[in-house]
C-alpha cells in the first residue's frame, strides 16, 4: 500500500456530505444553463411559507469514499464543461488513491491498481499540463512507480518534478528518495549528493535518516571520518528529538553500531577520540557533549570490538576513556570491566593490574574520590574494598616472605593499603559485607603489625594497646583483645631488647664492663612474662609464653629437664583454652630431646603422636613440620633395623614398617637392603615386586644395574619369559648399537617367542634382522622367525620379504648345514608364491602379453626352486624338482588350452593348432625328462611323496612305459 512505503503528506479532506452539497450545486448550475425563465417557478413570499419546526430536519446522511467516487463517475458521464470535468478528474484521481491507501490488498490486486493510477495519473498531465495540481500529481505518479519497482522512472519523475518545482513541499522527501535510489544502485557519489540536499531542506526526523544515509554513503566511499561525523550528527539528534523511550533507545542502538563498524576501519577507539573533540554538539562546542553519552559510544565500540573477537581493541577503547575522563564514574566502570575481562580469560597477572589501576585512580588517595558525589563513592566502596583486602593481604604475605631489608619497605606500602581501607569500610552496606572481607577492627590490627615491620614502633604500640585494651567491644574475626595484648607485649619485649641494646652499646663506649645490663634486661622481660602469665592464663598465648620458656631449656640442652617443663606445657590448667598447636610444640621438643639421647624406640612413640595430633592440620606450618618429623620418624625405625643382634625377620619387619611410611632420605637404602635380605632367604616373587618398585622409584641409583641382574636371574628361574623379555627390553633402548645391544636384543626376541607374545617378538626380531647381519646363522634364525610370525598374521607380502632376504643372505655365505636348510625352504616357499601367481594366468587374446606374463612367474618360480635345489637339502630337494616338472607341465598345458583367435577358417585354424602343439611339445618333454631324475632319486635311496606324486605323473604322460598293468601266473597244482 501506499502509506506503508512512505510517510507523505496528504491533504486534508472536505466533509463527504459538504462534498456532496457542492456536487449538487454544480449539477443546478448545468441544468440552470440549459433552462428558460420562464420555466422557472415562482417563489411563495414570506407570509406564505410554514413555521420553521427543526423536528421536521431529516438525519444527515453520510456519504462513504465509494459512494462520492460513484457520483463523481455519474458527473463525468453527463459530459460537463470542459472546467468542471478538469476538477471532477483531479478529485477522482485523489479518491482512488485514498482508496488505495485504505484498503488491504493482496501483492498482485496492488500492483494492477497502482498500474490503473499511475495510467491516471499520465493520463491527467498529458491532458492538463498547466493544471495547479499537477504538483501533487507528478509527486504520486512518482510515488506509484517507485511502488512497483520501476525505480529508474520513479527516479526521473522525481527529478522532473524537482526541476519543475524545486521549492516544492516534497522537495526533501523526493531528495531522499532520489538518494536512496542511488545508493541502491551503489552510485555512492549521487546518493551523497541527494542526501545533502534533503539536509538543506528536511526537518529534525527526515535530516537524521539523510544523516544516516549520508554516514553509510561516505562509508561506502571509504570515506571514514566523514561517515563518522554523519552517524555521530544523527545520533546527536536522539538526545533531544521527541521519540518514545522504546524508538530512541533502538535508534541509538542502532547508530551506535553503524558508528562502531565505521571506527573498527580505522583506529578504533583513538578515532573515536578524535571525533568527539572535533564534532560539535547541538551546534555548541565538542565539550558540551555528556560525558555519559561519550560513555555509551566507548562502550558501544568495545561491545562490537569483543563481538568481532578484537579483543585487544576492545580493552583498549575502555582505556583510552578511562585515561581521557579520569574523574567519570563511568571510567571507573569500564575500570572494572577490564578487571571482569582478565578474570574471565583466567589472566591473573593482567587482573591484578587492573584492579591495581582501580585502586590508583578511583580510590580514596585520588583526584576523582575527592570530587566523586557520596553515592558514586559508596557504589565504588565494594570493590575498593576488596581490592584493598586482596592486595592488602597479598602485601602482607610478601612482607612476610621477604628479608629482613625488604620488609620495611613493603610495610610502608601495606600501611597505605590499610589505612585506605579503614576509610572505605564505612561506606560498605550491610550486605556487601561478606565473610571473606576483613572487618574494621581486624584492619586497625593489621595495620598496627604493618606500622611496626615500617619501623614505626610507638605508632603501632599504640594500637595493639588501644585493640588488645579496648574500651568497647571488638568486632573482629582474626585475632582477639587478648591476641592484641600479646602483640604489645612482644613489641615492648622488643623495646626492651632494643634499650638494652643501646644501654650495653654506651657503657662499650664509655669504656665500662658491665654484664650486669644485659641481664637486668632478661630479668625485666622475664618479669613481664610472668606478670602476662599470671593476667591472661586462661588465653592461650600465656601458654605460648610458657612454651617460650620450655624452649629456651630445650636450647640450653638441659634434656633432663626438659620433660617437666614440657608438662607445663601439654598439661596446662585451663583446657578450654589450651591450644593444640602449642602442646603439639611441646611433644616436638620432647621428641628432640630422645633423639639427642640416642633412645630411638620411644623417639619413635613420641613422633608417632606427634603426627597424629598433625594429621588434621593443613597449614603450611604443619605440612612442614609433618615433613620433618617424618624424616625423623624414618631415621629412628632404620636406626632400630641396623641392630645385628636381631633375627632376620625382625629385620625385615623394621624395613617395612620404615618402607610404610612417607618418603624420606632412608627409604632407598632400607628397599636395598630388604632386596638383599629377601634374595637370601628365595623368596623371588617377593623380590620381584620389590625390585622393580625400586627400579622406577630410585632409576638413578648406583644399584640399578645389580637389581637389573637379580630381576634377570630371578625371571628366569621362576620362567618368566615375558616378564624377562619385558626387562631386557628395557635395558635394550638404553643401550647403543654394539655387541651388548645385539646379544640382550636376541635374547629378548627369544624370550617373546617363548612367552607367546607375537607382536613384541616380531618387533624386536625385526629390529635385529635389520641392524645385524652377523653372525650370519643367528640372523637367519631370527629372518625365519618373522616369517613364521608374518605367515600367522597373513601378511604374505612381509613374509616373502623376509624369505628374499633369507634366500640372498645365504647366496652371499657359505653357511652352515642350518643356514642351508633355512635357505633351501625360503626359496622353495618363494618359488611356491610364483608358482600360484604363474597359475592365475590365463591365456587369452592377445596371447602375446599374456604369455610374457605367465612365462615371467614361470622363470622366477623355476630359478628359486633351482636355488633351493643347489642346496642339496634333502627334505625340500625332491618336492623343488617335482615343482620345476609341474610347471613345465602346466605352461604345455595352458598353451594347449589357449584362447583361440577369433575370425580364424578351418585352415588357418588347423595350423594355428599344429604352432601350438609344436610350442607346447618341448615343455612336455622338459616335464617328463625332470619328473624321470626326481623319480630316480628313489636309488638313492630318497623316497617321499614327490618322488611317489612323480612316478604317478610319468604314468599319465608316458602311459606305454610306467602304466602297465601288473600280470600274475596261476601255477596248476602238480598232482606229481
Amino acid at each position: 500500500m501506499l502509506h506503508r512505503a512512505y510517510r507523505f503528506r496528504r491533504q486534508s479532506n472536505s466533509r463527504a456530505v459538504i462534498l456532496l452539497l457542492a456536487l449538487l450545486l454544480i449539477l443546478l448550475q448545468i441544468t440552470g444553463c440549459s433552462s428558460s425563465p420562464d420555466n422557472m417557478l415562482r417563489r411563495p413570499t414570506l407570509a406564505e411559507l410554514a413555521p420553521f419546526s427543526p423536528a421536521e430536519l431529516a438525519e444527515p446522511v453520510l456519504v462513504t469514499p465509494a459512494q462520492l467516487q460513484q457520483v463523481y463517475q455519474e458527473l463525468l458521464a453527463l459530459a460537463p464543461a470542459a472546467e468542471v470535468r478538469q476538477k471532477v478528474l483531479y478529485r477522482l484521481s485523489q479518491l482512488n488513491t485514498r482508496q488505495l491507501e485504505q484498503t488491504e490488498l493482496s501483492a498482485n490486486a496492488e500492483q494492477q491498481a497502482l498500474s490503473a493510477l499511475i495510467a491516471e495519473y499520465q493520463a491527467l498531465l498529458q491532458e492538463f499540463p498547466a493544471d495547479p495540481n499537477n504538483e501533487l500529481i507528478q509527486y504520486q505518479l512518482a510515488r506509484a512507480l517507485d511502488l512497483t519497482g520501476d525505480s529508474r522512472a520513479a527516479q526521473q519523475q522525481m527529478q522532473l518534478l524537482l526541476q519543475q518545482y524545486p521549492a516544492s513541499e516534497f522537495a526533501a522527501e523526493l531528495w531522499f528518495r532520489v538518494g536512496d535510489i542511488y545508493y541502491s544502485q551503489a552510485n555512492y557519489p549521487n546518493a551523497l549528493a541527494a542526501f545533502v540536499q534533503v539536509l538543506s531542506l528536511a526537518g529534525p526526523e527526515l535530516r537524521q535518516h539523510a544523516l544516516y544515509m549520508s554516514g553509510w554513503s561516505h562509508f561506502q566511499l571509504q570515506q571514514y571520518a566523514n561517515a563518522d561525523d554523519a552517524f555521530l550528527q544523527a545520533l546527536d539528534l536522539t538526545y533531544h528529538q521527541r521519540l518514545s523511550s522504546d524508538e530512541q533507545q533502538s535508534l541509538r542502538q542502532e547508530l551506535q553500531r553503524i558508528l562502531s563498524i565505521s571506527l573498527s576501519y580505522q583506529q578504533q577507539a583513538d578515532s573515536l577520540l578524535a571525533l568527539l573533540k572535533r564534532a560539535s554538539f547541538r551546534d555548541g562546542p565538542p565539550e558540551q557533549r555528556p560525558v555519559s553519552y561519550q560513555a555509551a559510544l566507548f562502550q558501544a565500540l568495545a561491545d562490537f570490538l569483543f563481538e568481532k573477537e578484537l579483543h585487544q581493541a576492545a580493552l583498549a577503547s575502555y582505556r583510552v576513556f578511562i585515561t581521557e575522563q579520569p574523574l567519570a564514574i563511568e571510567a571507573a566502570r569500564m575500570q572494572l570491566t577490564l578487571v571482569q575481562y582478565h578474570l574471565a580469560q583466567a589472566q591473573a597477572n593482567d587482573a591484578e593490574q587492573a584492579q591495581q589501576h582501580f585502586i590508583n585512580r578511583f580510590g580514596p588517595a585520588t583526584a576523582f574520590w575527592q570530587q566523586a558525589r557520596p553515592a558514586q563513592q559508596a557504589e565504588l566502596a565494594p570493590k575498593l574494598a576488596q581490592y584493598l583486602d586482596y592486595f592488602g593481604r597479598k602485601v602482607y604475605l610478601q612482607a612476610q616472605q621477604g628479608s629482613a631489608a625488604e620488609r620495611r619497605a613493603i610495610a610502608v606500602k601495606l600501611v597505605q593499603y590499610w589505612q585506605q581501607l579503614l576509610q572505605v569500610q564505612p561506606l560498605l552496606a550491610a550486605e556487601s559485607v561478606d565473610d571473606t572481607l576483613m572487618l574494621a577492627d581486624d584492619v586497625r590490627y593489621l595495620l598496627a603489625e604493618a606500622l611496626a615491620a615500617s619501623g614505626d614502633y610507638q605508632g603501632a604500640l599504640n594500637g595493639y594497646q588501644q585493640l588488645g585494651y579496648p574500651s568497647s567491644a571488638l568486632h573482629a574475626r582474626n585475632f582477639t583483645a587478648e591476641q592484641a595484648a600479646y602483640r604489645a607485649l612482644l613489641l615492648s619485649k622488643e623495646l626492651s631488647e632494643k634499650l638494652s641494646k643501646e644501654l650495653t652499646e654506651d657503657l662499650s663506649k664509655q669504656g665500662t664492663d658491665d654484664p650486669t645490663a644485659s641481664a637486668t634486661a632478661a630479668a625485666n622481660w622475664w618479669q613481664q612474662q610472668n606478670q602476662f602469665v599470671r593476667w591472661h592464663s586462661q588465653h592461650p598465648q600465656a601458654q605460648q609464653v610458657a612454651l617460650n620458656q620450655l624452649t629456651d631449656i630445650y636450647q640450653q640442652q638441659a634434656y633432663a629437664e626438659v620433660a617437666s617443663y614440657a608438662r607445663r606445657v601439654t598439661d596446662w590448667p585451663h583446657p578450654q583454652v589450651s591450644q593444640p598447636l602449642l602442646v603439639n610444640e611441646a611433644w616436638f621438643i620432647v621428641s628432640q630431646s630422645e633423639l639427642a639421647q640416642g633412645d630411638y624406640a620411644l623417639a619413635e612413640q613420641s613422633i608417632q603422636r606427634l603426627l597424629r595430633r598433625y594429621q588434621a592440620d593443613d597449614s603450611l606450618a604443619a605440612h612442614d613440620r609433618r615433613r620433618l618429623l617424618q624424616q625423623q620418624l624414618a631415621s629412628a625405625v632404620y636406626q632400630q633395623a641396623q641392630d645385628s643382634r636381631l633375627a632376620v625377620s625382625e629385620q625385615l619387619g623394621h624395613l617395612q614398617r620404615l618402607l610404610s611410611l612417607p618418603q624420606s632420605e632412608y627409604h632407598q637404602s632400607a628397599a636395598y637392603q630388604q632386596i638383599s635380605l629377601l634374595l637370601e632367604q628365595q623368596a623371588l616373587a617377593e623380590a620381584i615386586v620389590l625390585m622393580q618398585a625400586y627400579q622406577q622409584r630410585y632409576p638413578d641409583s648406583a644399584e640399578q644395574s645389580a637389581i637389573a641382574a637379580a630381576m634377570l636371574n630371578s625371571y628366569q628361574q621362576l620362567q618368566d619369559w615375558q616378564s624377562a623379555a619385558e626387562l631386557l627390553s628395557q635395558q635394550v633402548a638404553q643401550l647403543p648399537a654394539g655387541a651388548e645391544h645385539q646379544a640382550l636384543l636376541y635374547q629378548a626376541a627369544g624370550y617373546y617367542w617363548q612367552a607367546g607374545n607375537s607382536e613384541a617378538a616380531r618387533l624386536a626380531y625385526r629390529s635385529y634382522a635389520n641392524q645385524y647381519p652377523e653372525p650370519h646363522l643367528q640372523a637367519q634364525e631370527a629372518r625365519s622367525r618373522l616369517v613364521q610370525l608374518y605367515q600367522q598374521q597373513h601378511d604374505l607380502s612381509r613374509r616373502n620379504f623376509w624369505y628374499q632376504r633369507m634366500v640372498n643372505a645365504e647366496q652371499q655365505h657359505t653357511g652352515s648345514e642350518r643356514s642351508r636348510y633355512l635357505a633351501a625352504e625360503a626359496a622353495l616357499q618363494l618359488a611356491l608364491h610364483h608358482s600360484g601367481q604363474f597359475k592365475t594366468v590365463r591365456l587369452r587374446q592377445p596371447l602375446r602379453a599374456n604369455l610374457q606374463t605367465k612365462q615371467t612367474h614361470m622363470t622366477s618360480a623355476i630359478q628359486l626352486l633351482q636355488t633351493s635345489m643347489r642346496w642339496q637339502v634333502a627334505d625340500f630337494y625332491s618336492q623343488a624338482q617335482f615343482q620345476v616338472a609341474s610347471l613345465y607341465q602346466q605352461m604345455a598345458t595352458a598353451l594347449l588350452d589357449s584362447e583361440r583367435p577369433t575370425g580364424l577358417d578351418a585352415l588357418a585354424l588347423e595350423q594355428y593348432e599344429l604352432l601350438l602343439e609344436e610350442q607346447a611339445y618341448p615343455f612336455e618333454e622338459l616335464a617328463i625328462e625332470i619328473y624321470q631324475q626326481n623319480a630316480a632319486l628313489v636309488a638313492q635311496p630318497l623316497y617321499d611323496e614327490w618322488v611317489a606324486a612323480s612316478f604317478r605323473k610319468l604314468a599319465e604322460l608316458f602311459p606305454a612305459r610306467y602304466r602297465k598293468p601288473e600280470q600274475y601266473l596261476e601255477l596248476a597244482d602238480d598232482p606229481y
